[in-house]
């Protein structure tokens, strides 16, 4: 079957669907959408050779086997909301790096799948306990997501600031989004250096007499109890700077 016929079609109104290989029976794709949408892709295989992509060219080997490809509803008559919601929770389930979709789907920053302690702290974050340890809490440029990788957020927090000397005394490093902590880091001895050509953003420092900081280090897992808690308490009205020393 390539065709609904335009009765099924208004009876199943928006749907997520699945595309699957029948050589071992993998969901290769999932995607949503009205009328004949589910059997377009294969279409295009066929019809359009000059465009590539994962997608098409698992469909082009399918065909190529003598098969063809399988075509599941995963849910039917939805609204269009309420697909888009449901196709970007299949493909968190089933995991990108498993499919041929090129992007995770809609709203996964905030209402995908997440620990339910980060679901609690994207709501209502408690205050972080008082802070003993020598810290500096960075307010990294890039927003924090659930979906953000550990290297992601340790490249944005590791560099690169305008700090002064007292940089040394930090045992410490809070990567902070939107007031919360999202990760502390152990910063080792001696790591502080200057960014130097290579770095992210390194041409910015050309010219300037104050040159910006980055430190190695790693997640510091006994410090975890102050992840997922509220900071906003250490700031002043209007105080907007990118870093803070806590008993540095």
């Amino acid at each position: 079957m390539n065709e609904f016929t335009p009765y099924v079609s208004e009876q199943l109104k928006a749907y997520v669907y699945l595309l699957i290989d029948p050589r071992d029976g993998e969901i290769f794709y999932v995607g949503k959408g009205n009328g004949n949408r589910v059997f377009d892709h294969a279409l295009d295989a066929l019809a359009d050779r000059e465009t590539s992509s994962d997608k098409l060219e698992r469909i082009r080997e399918i065909r190529a086997a003598g098969c063809e490809v399988r075509h599941e509803l995963l849910r039917f008559g939805l609204t269009g909301r309420t697909a888009l919601e449901i196709e970007a929770a299949a493909i968190q389930l089933l995991g990108l790096s498993e499919l041929t979709n090129k992007v995770e789907g809609h709203h996964v920053w905030t209402r995908g799948r997440m620990a339910t302690e980060v679901a609690v702290s994207l709501l209502d974050a408690q205050p972080a306990p008082e802070i003993v340890e020598r810290v500096i809490i960075f307010r990294i440029p890039h927003l924090w997501s659930p979906v953000m990788s550990a290297d992601e957020l340790y490249e944005a927090t590791h560099g690169w600031w305008p700090l002064g000397d007292r940089r040394d005394g930090a045992e410490f490093a809070f990567a902070v989004s939107s007031w919360v902590i999202r990760e502390v880091y152990r910063i080792d001895a001696d790591s502080w250096r200057q960014r130097q050509p290579g770095d992210r953003d390194w041409e910015l420092d050309i010219g300037k007499s104050r040159k910006r900081w980055g430190f190695s280090g790693e997640v510091a897992e006994e410090l975890a109890h102050y992840t997922n808690k509220n900071v906003k308490h250490l700031y002043k009205d209007r105080d907007r700077s990118t870093f803070k020393y806590v008993n540095c």
